[in-house]
């Protein structure tokens, strides 16, 4: 494998962590603050931009990884969201609902723009061979 493979995969992974941690602890929270909240997402969006480097390599497996993570936790992002809501009723900061939805479209638009990647090499290799 390639370096920036590894690489990218390690960041997105990374990305995915954090990710977690912080679905997690909003759930569980109590009080929000604002620093924090802000220097977790942008800690796994600066994560997320890296791990592009894993479609450099064109390679097949990591593309197909990497989307379906990516579809993964874009589907559990929104499911979370709608089990907040109908657990708790009309107590939740809107806020905690706002970075549910960001996490869920950054990883539902990251998945798309590798399938799309993925999509695009199947389509050359189509091509290659006739």
């Amino acid at each position: 494998m390639k370096i920036r493979t590894i690489f990218g995969c390690l960041f997105f992974l990374l990305s995915v962590a954090f990710c977690a941690f912080q679905l997690i602890t909003l759930i569980t929270s109590e009080r929000m603050s604002a620093t924090p909240l802000l220097l977790q997402f942008s800690t796994a969006l600066v994560c997320l931009l890296l791990g592009s480097l894993a479609v450099q390599s064109g390679s097949k497996a990591a593309t197909l990884v990497v989307s379906v993570v990516a579809f993964s936790v874009c589907f559990l992002a929104l499911v979370c969201a709608g089990f907040l809501t109908m657990k708790s009723g009309g107590e939740v900061a809107p806020i905690k609902y706002v970075v549910f939805l960001a996490y869920a479209g950054l990883y539902g638009l990251f998945g798309l723009a590798f399938s799309f990647l993925m999509g695009k090499s199947e389509k050359s290799e189509v091509k290659k061979d006739a």
